[in-house]
């Protein structure tokens, strides 16, 4: 079984894929990634990938973000995309190896040998379609970030032999909604995905001291306080992500913390399905 994250092109994660694919990549995992953004990460990540010989979907009908929406981006993907990278669209009549499918009747439309990200819902699977990937938007939210508090550890994925399909997908670190900014939080969380019991959970380290919205540094290191102690009793959760967010000696950003979740999130997950029989 294969994991197809799909993820949004946005600086930070374009980043985190191209360092995962250049330091070794899970033969299990392949994204799909969705053009948001004109930068010129986007094409270096097909470069990466393509040097690699590491398959990556590029979905080339992009429904969020400005990418889809430039007759000239300045930052344009090559055509045809160098092997082994992969065509995809959201459902439409146009041929293409990955179809993504939103709706029950889209996915009763999908040819038997069609590979298509599908919707985990129970009509849909009963469907039972040959080439169905299930995506999940199941990341935990929070209406406040300190909420993240309250319940700091939570089951995030079944074990592998109770998963459908082909394969599974979801929204790494982020839900199907996608906006273009953030928002201003009083609190600074990091959610760091782990195995255990053959399936996998996610831990939440979260800042303390959150009357306010100043001091993020100190925030930062209030949440990445706890990592060190965590990582001694769960050391299966250690990767170089973790490494290196705990040798930070300043705050470097919430970008460049998002790029190492998400390099933690594909070490976790290739492990995972490295090990499957």
């Amino acid at each position: 079984m294969n994991y197809y994250p799909l993820i949004r092109g946005r600086q930070y994660d374009l980043l985190a894929l191209r360092d995962a694919v250049q330091t070794g990549l899970s033969a299990h995992i392949v994204p799909v990634l969705e053009p948001v953004k004109d930068i010129a990460a986007l094409p270096r990540v097909v470069t990466a990938f393509a040097k690699a010989r590491h398959p990556l979907f590029i979905i080339q009908n992009p429904q969020v973000g400005q990418y889809g929406l430039l007759a000239h981006p300045r930052y344009h993907l090559p055509e045809p995309l160098p092997l082994p990278i992969g065509s995809a669209r959201y459902f439409d009549p146009t041929p293409v190896t990955l179809t993504i499918a939103q709706t029950f009747a889209q996915s009763r439309l999908l040819a038997p040998e069609q590979l298509a990200l599908v919707p985990n819902t129970a009509r849909i699977r009963a469907l039972a379609h040959p080439g169905a990937i299930y995506l999940e938007d199941h990341y935990p939210t929070r209406q406040r970030t300190e909420d993240y508090y309250q319940l700091q550890d939570e089951l995030y994925q079944y074990p592998l032999a109770a998963l459908p399909g082909m394969g599974f997908a979801d929204y790494p670190l982020s839900t199907q909604h996608y906006t273009e900014r953030g928002y201003p939080q009083r609190a600074i969380a990091l959610h760091l995905l782990y195995p255990r019991q053959h399936a996998l959970w996610l831990h939440h380290f979260t800042s303390v001291n959150n009357q306010d919205f100043s001091a993020p540094g100190t925030k930062f290191f209030e949440a990445l306080a706890s990592l060190a102690p965590w990582l001694a009793q769960h050391p299966e959760a250690q990767t170089p992500a973790t490494q290196a967010l705990l040798a930070l000696d300043h705050f470097p950003g919430l970008g460049t913390v998002r790029k190492l979740q998400l390099a933690h999130w594909l070490t976790i997950i290739g492990r995972w399905l490295d090990v499957q029989p």
